[in-house]
């Protein structure tokens, strides 16, 4: 038991790790993406008119944003059905010790044997 508590622990550390740079991670895109609007905003009010400049921004966050709904909305190939495993039959317990002690006695055998 105290193996599981600990695999589950290293399993919630490396989640948890996991999320968090995957938040820091979205922070600094969209912190850049916003870097970039801006940039882009006044390279185009400097050349065309404040007008245009916020044309260009919208229409290219709409086309931005249908993008990513269509490919939210693309249909994934089924997942392969898992076969049903047949049960497995019951081994006498006779016979479980009979085979633990064939392999106790066999690994006892095999360290007692000097290596060369």
């Amino acid at each position: 038991m105290p193996g599981l508590v600990s695999d589950l622990r290293i399993r919630a550390r490396l989640a948890a790790r996991a999320a968090a740079f995957t938040a820091a991670g979205v922070v600094f895109a969209m912190t850049g993406l916003a870097f970039l609007t801006v940039a882009l905003w006044v390279l185009l009010a400097t050349y065309e008119s404040a007008l245009v400049a916020w044309t260009v921004v919208g229409l290219m966050y709409l086309i931005l944003g249908i993008c990513f709904l269509l490919l939210a909305r693309r249909r994934h190939p089924a997942l392969p059905v898992e076969q049903p495993v047949a049960p497995v039959q019951p081994i006498e317990p006779f016979l479980r010790v009979a085979e633990a002690f064939a392999v106790g006695l066999s690994a006892g055998r095999a360290a007692r044997r000097p290596r060369r």
